[in-house]
């Protein structure tokens, strides 16, 4: 299936379109002795190719609609507050029950940290309202790293929206968007489908035929049920790297296939509307 014209990718990094690639859609998720997904997961297939040149342009291509709630934007962070980071020592992290022991070792370092990214931060916000959300700590060579921790498991939900607020579909563009930055020793992956949840919802209602309500519950399982063919987007993040995105608003999980050390990233949540 071919790609529809949705949610554009931005960078002012150099060669960036080397950090996109592009595969043939979804599966279901399957499990396995170590690893638990909830019924009805998918997550992406693993035949990533380099993107072409009509593709690359579909993606990057603005309207005079293109706003932060269908952008997502890649960017380095400044050389200060990289080595700012260097000094936490997060990189000698070698499981993901290190880091945050670590990061509580550091506490001075951690506050010149915090008002260094405020004032980072403050460029891509008018109205200056974001917070703090967490650290995410994964393991590395997961198809898909969100998972929830019940009954003594991880179980994994594979793409999926985000939701930060309390929303109905046809009001996810407004839950505002967060920005993630890379703090780990190696590339980590976005996953990515360019369609915003109202282009998924009126694409599922064309296939729809047993009229099963849509939420922002249930949309996820029900668009890859009825389009697994659609290709995913895969991003590279590289460390120190950031992305903007409106991930209420599209279909996303991070991947961390190939990975050796840990993944760790550090989330702000709020209102980056300055793209």
């Amino acid at each position: 299936m071919t790609l529809k014209r949705g949610i554009i990718y931005k960078s002012d990094l150099p060669h960036f379109e080397d950090q996109l690639t592009i595969n043939t859609g979804t599966s279901p998720a399957v499990g396995d002795a170590d690893i638990y997904y909830m019924p009805n997961s998918f997550i992406p297939k693993r035949d990533w190719q380099t993107i072409n040149g009509a593709a690359r342009a579909l993606l990057s291509e603005r309207s005079p609609k293109t706003c932060s709630n269908n952008i997502i934007q890649v960017g380095q962070v400044p050389t200060f507050i990289e080595d700012t980071f260097g000094q936490i020592r997060l990189h000698d992290c070698i499981n993901p029950d290190d880091v945050l022991p670590t990061v509580r070792k550091h506490e001075e370092i951690v506050k010149q940290l915090t008002i260094e990214l405020d004032s980072f931060f403050e460029r891509f916000s008018s109205t200056k309202q974001y917070k703090y959300h967490r650290i995410t700590r994964a393991m590395p060579n997961r198809d898909t790293i969100t998972c929830h921790y019940r009954n003594e498991r991880f179980i994994y939900i594979g793409l999926h929206v985000d939701r930060s607020r309390s929303y109905k579909l046809h009001t996810a563009y407004r839950s505002g968007n967060r920005i993630s930055i890379n703090i780990g020793n190696e590339s980590r992956y976005l996953a990515t489908v360019n369609l915003t949840l109202i282009q998924a919802y009126n694409m599922i209602r064309k296939k729809n035929l047993a009229g099963a309500e849509i939420t922002p519950y249930n949309i996820a399982n029900l668009f890859f049920e009825h389009y697994p063919d659609y290709p995913v987007i895969k991003i590279e993040i590289k460390p120190y790297q950031y992305y903007i995105a409106p991930t209420d608003n599209f279909f996303h999980d991070a991947t961390t296939m190939g990975m050796k050390s840990v993944d760790i990233t550090l989330v702000y949540t709020g209102n980056f509307d300055l793209v």
